[in-house]
């Protein structure tokens, strides 16, 4: 009877933790993270806080399970994924096969725009297309400012300015 009692009290107790656990309100970086590593198994390697066209904007670095680094924002208000990149090192023959113009002309297109120091670059894919983006520090305006630039026309495809990040990106 006391085996059948202190049983019947573990269950009623991991019941009540399981209904309080559904009560929890997820925040939405929470709801971004979760819908980014369903889409794209794997590890999370950053997260940066971004404003793009007065919209917040939650981006992640997944390594994912079949080994490729990728890039995707999430809205933060309605929790929708898009901006799909996949991430290439430097020198990558994929990305410089379809890059036109190289590192050095993107780099001064981007810094006509942010006059600062570059603080970071990276090398993506978006859509079959080859992008550079440039993290620039702007002391004048005390951000860091995330520049993508057409690695085929030169044109500047967004900017971004950088509120914080999370992680390595390395």
């Amino acid at each position: 009877m006391k085996k059948t009692l202190l049983v019947l009290s573990v269950i009623a107790a991991a019941t009540a933790q399981a209904e309080h656990h559904k009560k929890v309100e997820l925040s939405d970086v929470d709801k971004c993270y979760m819908n980014a590593v369903e889409k794209y198994p794997g590890h999370v390697l950053s997260m940066e806080s971004e404003i793009e066209n007065d919209r917040l904007i939650y981006e992640f670095d997944i390594m994912t399970k079949d080994g490729r680094e990728v890039e995707i924002e999430c809205d933060a208000r309605n929790h929708t994924l898009h901006d799909y990149e996949v991430e290439y090192k430097k020198g990558d023959k994929t990305f410089t096969n379809a890059a036109k113009i190289s590192e050095s002309e993107a780099e001064k297109i981007a810094l006509e725009k942010y006059n600062g120091k570059v603080v970071d670059r990276e090398y993506s894919m978006e859509n079959g297309k080859p992008a550079y983006e440039f993290d620039i520090y702007v002391a004048k305006k005390g951000h860091e400012y995330e520049v993508e630039v057409d690695a085929v026309t030169g044109e500047i495809l967004e900017v971004e300015m950088e509120l914080y990040d999370i992680g390595s990106e390395d």
